[in-house]
């Protein structure tokens, strides 16, 4: 009989793929309208052709080619959670007009108009194409004959899938699951070593025994499979009603194959290994300790470096969970305040150009009429790389924010949101960096305004000192403080941050400025009214796509890594059983190799450190490399900044530093493995010890 922890990992496997062919397609499905063939991307436009011409043509294609084209619009008041399709049938999905589209996620809506809706709506943006790649090429021929600029893109295919995910916590799923498979896997077939001895001592082939175990798989397979797939049919039912259940079913079968050639492959290794002992051993359930040892290291090595990585992200995603619940406090207390979304398909010199010209232009008559808050957020060492000033953040403000979230002084009041001269610019500098006042009072114009530095005269900065201490809230998840330490990090809130303050719609901040903060989030509007009636007013809808409150935003963020934090949790649980499941195989072929050595030398007097000498030195040899894998790595990375440090070029980013969250995580997944080890070599030596006075 096949042992009963192989079958427990053929379950695994089938109910572990459905798991993560689920959230891979649910996060698809909001990245991307499912079912296409291929994107033509419209970047840029020569004004030779109107939007409703792009439109009608787009029809006419679609009819012509028996093509399905989709014209793809983000919704401007849910851009995060609701797009817009404007549908030209004349192939596969034409139904989609009739019956909508059928939504894997539930959490996204797609709405489905008709092509003719898009009206005069800048052609510029994604085109869905369903059907031949021949009408893909002959889409983008068109949109080339109309004026337009355009590229194919295939954002559902490998060669692009695999960067956007390489890294992402699914990824580090399927590794880990992938090393836990080998673990017991081979784990499974190790305990089993008697009952194979017995196979062989009956005159069974290697051949004759590894086909016998397949044919009892592919029995408990069949059962297995059937309850899963029941299970993954009821559930997908009531959550979606089986959207896309072709694709979510290749999906997982793609996956379950993978996995179990993983586990076959394993099996058929260590099958082989109990066939390199002979049969009199066999029978007592030896292996060939240096075989199978170097088998459980292969496996053990890695699984500590992953393991590793996944508990740094976990802790990193914790604190950042905790962080991000405290934040929405202040996302409260700013009610509707909106932030825009800006166009993403806007390619060429010439339409960024006008987009500076146009959205700026009216950013700044938003921001003389009090309406708007603008929160730059920038790194204060990378804005001044050359001035040796240290870690920290530096916020470019209008006088709106002042007067929305109050600094104070180092006696305790309040600063005036309002200079006392209207061409005057503030340098708020806390009272901890007062040595830096003059390196960065110097700076101030450039800061502000790179274009155009000498617009803003010495004589018209103002440096004053602010309360060291003080929380500042920024109105933004995403801050662009210190992205390289932990890119998910909530920089709603910063402490001490170096203030800029100019006056509200003064051309000290460019048009480029406005925008460039507007695209990171950073300019908030008071009134979600005045969006859609500025928006509106200045024909703007092929520039501001978008709008949503900020309020919103930190809730989605705090959702999705939420939901990060628990599947990442799931990978160091099996990371973590991963390093027992190896740590008691080492042991288990230790023991069964030396059981007879190591009852002789306990009765002989000698100290288990002395028994059990060689598993406690790789073990021994394997923390140090542990303990020392982080130093390495933080010493590598520096390494890189000194190459810029000798050509005389401004670092990139600060240098790393081992902080106690480091150490804390090393240390605890050395305690781990080492007391696992331990653990099992006490029980087994005991039992050694137990069995041989028994036999006495």
């Amino acid at each position: 009989m096949l042992h009963r922890g192989i079958k427990f990992v053929h379950a695994v496997v089938l109910a572990f793929s459905a798991v993560l062919a689920f959230l891979f397609l649910r996060s698809l499905d909001e990245d991307w309208v499912l079912g296409h063939s291929a994107i033509v991307w419209v970047t840029d436009s020569d004004g030779s052709t109107s939007g409703s011409q792009v439109a009608r043509a787009v029809a006419e294609f679609a009819e012509d080619h028996r093509a399905t084209v989709a014209r793809e619009v983000p919704d401007l008041k849910e851009p995060y959670s609701r797009r817009h399709l404007y549908l030209a049938p004349g192939g596969p999905r034409s139904d989609w007009l009739k019956d909508g589209y059928p939504a894997f996620n539930r959490g996204y809506r797609t709405d489905v108009h008709p092509v003719a809706e898009l009206g005069q709506r800048d052609p510029r943006g994604f085109y869905y194409v369903f059907g031949s790649d021949q009408a893909v090429a002959s889409l983008t021929r068109t949109f080339t004959d109309l004026g337009l600029r355009a590229a194919v893109h295939h954002p559902q295919s490998a060669a692009e899938l695999v960067p956007v995910y390489s890294g992402s916590a699914l990824h580090r799923s399927f590794l880990v699951v992938a090393l836990a498979i080998v673990t017991m896997t081979g784990a499974g077939v190790m305990l089993n070593a008697k009952a194979y001895g017995v196979l062989r001592l009956q005159g069974r082939s290697f051949g004759q025994i590894l086909l016998r175990d397949m044919r009892q798989l592919a029995v408990f397979w069949s059962v297995a499979f059937a309850a899963v797939a029941s299970v993954t049919l009821l559930l997908l039912g009531l959550y979606n009603g089986l959207a896309w259940i072709g694709r979510f079913s290749l999906l997982a079968l793609g996956i379950a194959a993978a996995l179990s050639l993983i586990a076959l492959v394993t099996h058929a290794a260590m099958l082989g290994l109990t066939f390199q002992t002979d049969v009199l051993r066999a029978l007592k359930g030896e292996l060939p300790a240096r075989a199978a040892s170097l088998s459980a290291y292969l496996v053990r090595i890695p699984a500590l470096l992953l393991a590793l990585s996944i508990a740094t992200a976990v802790v990193l995603a914790g604190q950042d969970v905790l962080t991000r619940e405290k934040s929405l406090e202040g996302y409260a207390k700013a009610g509707d305040t909106t932030s825009i979304a800006l166009n993403g398909s806007l390619g060429s010199d010439d339409s960024l150009r006008a987009l500076d010209k146009k959205v700026g232009n009216w950013l700044r008559r938003a921001d003389a009429d009090g309406e708007i808050v603008v929160a730059g957020h920038r790194d204060l060492q990378r804005s001044a790389p050359r001035e040796g000033v240290p870690q920290g953040d530096l916020l470019i403000v209008n006088e709106s924010f002042l007067a929305e979230q109050p600094v104070l002084d180092t006696s305790g009041r309040r600063l005036d949101p309002t200079a006392a001269d209207r061409d005057q610019v503030r340098l708020l500098i806390p009272a901890g960096l007062a040595r830096y006042a003059d390196r960065l009072d110097d700076l101030v114009p450039g800061l502000l305004n790179p274009s155009n530095p000498d617009i803003i005269r010495p004589a018209q900065v103002k440096t004053l000192r602010s309360k060291d201490g003080q929380r500042v809230f920024t109105y933004n998840p995403r801050g662009q403080s210190h992205a390289d330490a932990n890119p998910g990090a909530d920089e709603s809130f910063v402490t001490d941050p170096v203030i800029i303050v100019f006056p509200n719609g003064s051309p000290f901040l460019s048009d480029k400025g406005y925008t460039a903060y507007a695209s990171q989030e950073s300019v908030v509007f008071h009134d979600p009214d005045d969006v859609a009636a500025g928006i509106k007013k200045h024909h703007l809808e092929t520039y501001v796509t978008g709008m949503t409150p900020v309020g919103q935003n930190a809730a989605l963020e705090l959702r999705d890594l939420v939901g990060d934090f628990r599947l990442q949790v799931f990978n160091l649980a099996v990371a973590v059983a991963v390093l027992l499941i190896t740590g008691v195989g080492v042991c288990i072929v230790h023991s069964r190799k030396n059981s007879q050595v190591i009852f002789a030398r306990h009765i002989s007097g000698w100290t288990f450190t002395a028994t059990h000498r060689p598993v406690l030195a790789l073990e021994g040899i394997l923390a140090v490399l542990l303990a020392g894998w982080v130093p390495f790595q933080v010493w590598q990375q520096n390494q890189d900044l000194e190459r810029y440090e000798a050509l005389g070029i401004p670092p990139p980013r600060a240098p790393v530093e081992i902080t106690g969250l480091d150490l804390g995580v090393t240390g605890g997944l050395v305690a781990i493995e080492v007391a696992a080890v331990l653990l099992a070599l006490v029980a087994f030596h005991r039992r050694i010890v137990k069995e041989g006075a028994t036999e006495s």
